[in-house]
């Protein structure tokens, strides 16, 4: 019986660090303003699922790196500078992706961040960002749940 409960536990735990919010099919629906730009960061991957940095645009947080989930900003169009916010000490191992990413957004169109765990060497890892293909990110985005951000509108 001990070990039943302790399987929960670890369940419970697992999943606590995983996005809740609505699936992309709902909340993508919408579309992006002509004037605005949307910018998709997401995180496919439950590698190191306890690893949380939080995401900044132009300096401001808006959001957690959350295990199969998403953050969307309806910005302006123009350049950002997307940080993901590692512990001091993560250091990227494998070199792919970079924690600072500068974009050109543009108007009527929406980007897509990859958030990719990497292994460290110091802490148990970093996250980077990739950026892909609008095809790729609304295929790897499909089935995540968006995670709560405190994004600006356009």
């Amino acid at each position: 019986m001990r070990r039943g409960y302790l399987g929960i536990f670890f369940v419970a735990a697992l999943l606590s660090g995983c996005a809740s919010g609505p699936t992309a099919n709902l909340a993508l629906t919408e579309n992006v303003k002509p004037s605005g730009a949307r910018l998709i960061i997401y995180r496919t991957s439950a590698l190191g699922f306890a690893i949380q940095p939080s995401y900044a645009v132009d300096g401001r947080v808006i959001g957690g790196s959350q295990a199969a989930g998403f953050v969307a900003c309806d910005l302006p169009p123009g350049r950002h500078e997307v940080t993901v916010n590692n512990l001091p000490l993560s250091t990227n191992l494998f070199g792919q992706g970079s924690e600072k990413v500068s974009l050109d957004l543009r108007a009527g169109s929406t980007t897509y961040l990859s958030a990719q765990p990497q292994m460290g060497i110091v802490t148990p890892g970093a996250i980077t960002l990739i950026q892909v293909t609008e095809s790729q990110g609304r295929a790897d985005v499909a089935s995540l749940r968006q995670s709560t951000g405190s994004c600006g509108a356009a």
